[in-house]
């Protein structure tokens, strides 16, 4: 898994883990052929759709959790 950096402004919160939060995101239909994968394969990484956020950027974050990672992190940046 990656360590605790904020998706949209690179904030490392690796010191303070309560500094911000996962959220999971729904899952595009690349993202979970790549899972399936992963998972009969045993590989371990980065789980598909899920990523860092700090606290900051986090309540942004959880409310495009419906979308696809790729959709809500475009939606956010432009929002800022």
């Amino acid at each position: 898994m990656r360590p605790p950096i904020c998706a949209i402004c690179d904030r490392d919160f690796r010191t303070s883990i309560s500094e911000g939060g996962l959220v999971q995101f729904t899952l595009a239909p690349s993202e979970t052929e790549k899972y399936i994968k992963m998972k009969d394969s045993k590989i371990s990484g980065h789980p598909a759709g899920l990523e860092w956020f700090c606290k900051d950027h986090l309540e942004a974050a959880k409310t495009y959790k419906n979308l696809t990672k790729t959709h809500a992190l475009r939606i956010i940046r432009s929002s800022l």
